[in-house]
């Protein structure tokens, strides 16, 4: 896990004014330090600013009727906000893409040292840690493939259900994870049997089924 990955966990809430007073006085003085997560605190403030300044959009028809009905009803919680959902996919771009970039300059720097790098074995899928190594990207193509594809779908039939807002972070948030996958897929092809690349992937490819998840659920909630 990256040293920045716990602070950055923490700029959703930072932002939502949600931490208590010590941790926030903690994030506020690892900021004063560290320039990476300064940046990504920025973009993040700007990815909420954009989709805050969208205009808002009067409805189509009374609500009211389906507003009471759902009143009666137990109530359901969404569990995140439009910042917290930002942040998953700022984190994903900070850590994966940069960490591959990171890498690929290193490794030019040292041609020797893929050698120290253990090659991904093909074997079927396992709960396992990303610091095993022993996942193989190919193998769950197949899977990874139609868990999205189901996931786009419950989406995009729910999006009528989403204001212009949310929709927005969505597909913001969703084009940065993609542009992630595609740059670790591109280091992959240079290098297929680099684990490290591949755990990256992997991660990549587990943050966006979580994004997916997560903007399903918030068409299941409205």
């Amino acid at each position: 896990m990256s040293r920045h990955e716990p602070w950055v966990d923490q700029l959703s809430d930072f932002l939502d004014d949600e931490l208590p007073d010590d941790e926030r006085a903690a994030v506020e003085s690892h900021l004063a330090l560290c320039a990476e997560c300064t940046a990504t605190l920025a973009a993040l403030r700007r990815v909420v600013a954009g989709a805050s300044s969208l205009a808002s959009r009067a409805p189509e028809r009374d609500l009211w009727p389906g507003i009471a009905l759902r009143m009666t009803g137990p109530a359901r919680r969404v569990s995140f906000t439009l910042p917290q959902l930002a942040a998953a996919s700022l984190l994903l771009a900070t850590l994966s893409g940069g960490a591959v970039a990171l890498f690929l300059s290193a490794r030019d720097q040292n041609p020797g040292a893929n050698a120290a790098v253990p090659a991904v074995d093909i074997v079927q899928p396992v709960e396992s840690s990303l610091d095993g190594l022993a996942l193989a990207v190919s193998v769950a193509d197949a899977q990874y493939d139609a868990a999205v594809a189901d996931l786009e779908r419950a989406l995009e039939g729910g999006r009528g259900r989403l204001d212009e807002i949310t929709v927005s972070v969505v597909e913001q948030n969703l084009s940065i994870i993609d542009r992630a996958i595609a740059e670790a897929r591109s280091a992959l092809a240079a290098d297929p049997s680099n684990g490290y690349l591949s755990g990256h992937l992997l991660e990549a490819r587990r943050r966006k089924l979580d994004l997916l998840r997560r903007a399903a659920a918030l068409t299941e909630a409205n």
